[in-house]
């Protein structure tokens, strides 16, 4: 017979979770997380900035970091804003605040508008032209961009893609994570580590290989390409996708970088 177990309360549950969570940290248990048991002589404060990574990634002093972590939205027409809509309310943002911030994100929704203006007039402002001009020459000089980007030009023309805007919003991503991952570059120290997160997506029966290009972005600004790891199981496509051009698997991936 179906038996749920032991159903705890609310406080109860909490704090089994909490101690569980405490022993993992502390090595002890079933789980061994770290192979030696973590030495932490004080508690640092961690320093939080607000603003899209495009703001303030140039703003950084070059050769700061050891390892970056990241986990950027992906180029799937997620709308986070939306996704936590309740959150954002709840920390007093209005509406116009919220479409504000959907725009100032990384462009992963057919609502984002182009940010080139934007980014040309910032980085003149820091008097970084030249890294503007040198991110925006890797771009277009990237043929598997260009071949993405021509690829679902061709598919919208067809009228094979679900929505008109998905082309702009592929080829702003792309641009956009092309300045992110230069200026990862640059905050690192010899021997930095990226590591990052993410999946690749597929438009009208196309895949468009997200780690690929992302790490060839990433050879040609000084990287060594380390790792691209996948899972076992890959993300399937939609049933709309799936009735039109079959079942097939894209990678969900996480890329090492050095620099």
């Amino acid at each position: 017979s179906f038996n749920k177990g032991e159903i705890k309360d609310f406080i109860n549950a909490v704090n089994c979770k909490l101690n569980e969570i405490k022993n993992d940290l502390e090595g002890i248990g079933e789980l061994e997380l770290f192979a030696t048991k973590p030495k932490i002589d004080k508690l640092l404060e961690p320093n939080l900035f607000e603003g899209t990574s495009l703001e303030i990634l140039p703003k950084f002093e070059g050769r700061t970091f050891n390892l970056v972590f990241t986990s950027p939205p992906y180029c799937n027409r997620y709308d986070y804003t939306r996704t936590y809509a309740l959150e954002l309310v709840f920390l007093n943002n209005n509406d116009e605040d919220v479409k504000k911030m959907r725009q100032s994100m990384l462009s992963c929704t057919v609502e984002n508008k182009e940010k080139k203006e934007y980014l040309i007039d910032s980085y003149k402002k820091l008097n970084k032209e030249a890294d503007f001009k040198k991110v925006d020459e890797i771009y277009n000089s990237t043929k598997a961009m260009t071949e993405v980007n021509e690829v679902l030009t061709i598919l919208n023309q067809k009228g094979s893609l679900n929505n008109s805007n998905i082309p702009r919003m592929v080829k702003n991503y792309f641009y956009e994570m092309c300045f992110i991952i230069f200026e990862l570059h640059r905050v690192l120290k010899e021997k930095g580590i990226v590591v990052m997160v993410n999946d690749n997506v597929r438009y009208g029966g196309e895949e468009v290989p997200v780690d690929l290009i992302l790490s060839e972005f990433a050879e040609n600004f000084g990287f060594k390409i380390k790792r691209i790891w996948t899972l076992p199981v890959g993300k399937g496509n939609s049933s709309q996708q799936m009735g039109e051009h079959g079942r097939s698997e894209l990678r969900k991936c996480v890329y090492v970088w050095e620099k």
